[in-house]
């Protein structure tokens, strides 16, 4: 991974990281009360929303992780 894909992978993070602060501080907690968030989406599509970002940080983070080993 070059310094221009190294930067893009963790602005990628960064994004990803805020997406998953937004669906948990904001859009679960008004689910939680409404019924559904400010998008109309339902408490359950949230859930399913913070799962599969939690599980693209992962991906992004071994990636990361793994090309750092490459380097040593």
């Amino acid at each position: 991974m070059n310094d221009l894909e190294y930067e893009r992978t963790i602005e990628q993070l960064g994004n990803l990281r805020e997406q998953l602060r937004q669906l948990e501080d904001v859009d679960y907690m008004t689910a939680t009360y409404k019924g559904y968030s400010s998008s109309g989406l339902t408490l359950d599509e949230i859930t399913d929303q913070i799962t599969e970002v939690n599980a693209s940080i992962n991906i992004v983070e071994e990636k990361l992780e793994n090309d750092a080993e490459q380097y040593k």
